[in-house]
């Protein structure tokens, strides 16, 4: 009986090769575990309704984790402003702020969206 040898990127999320930019990707940005439902058959959009339904889960550690970045560029926004006056730098920081709430919401509206229709297809 013969073997295969291992694949390297067989099990990405097991990799201990895997870079810190890579893994931080992947720990903030929830879109790349969801599949796109607008593509295919009808069963095959129907098999990615039921795999983003059940990925839904995830969502609410994702949410969390966009509105802490949100609240950090607006606290750093009102400490740019308030403390050392740097107006625009601080208006940097509130329109990235805004930006990140955006993807919060998004993120809110689509485990909400999940949560209400249960079979789409």
């Amino acid at each position: 009986m013969r073997h295969s040898p291992p694949q390297p990127d067989a099990d990405p999320a097991g990799s201990p090769d895997e870079p810190l930019l890579r893994l931080w990707w992947r720990y903030i940005w929830p879109f790349e575990y969801f599949r796109d439902c607008s593509r295919g058959s009808r069963i095959e959009r129907a098999q990615s309704y039921r795999h983003n339904r059940s990925m839904r889960r995830f969502l609410p550690g994702f949410i969390l984790k966009w509105l802490a970045i949100t609240a950090c560029w607006f606290a750093s926004g009102h400490l740019l402003d308030a403390t050392a006056g740097f107006v625009i730098p601080a208006a940097c920081c509130f329109v990235t702020g805004t930006w990140t709430g955006v993807v919060a919401l998004l993120l809110f509206v689509s485990w909400s969206w999940l949560g209400r229709f249960p079979e789409l297809y």
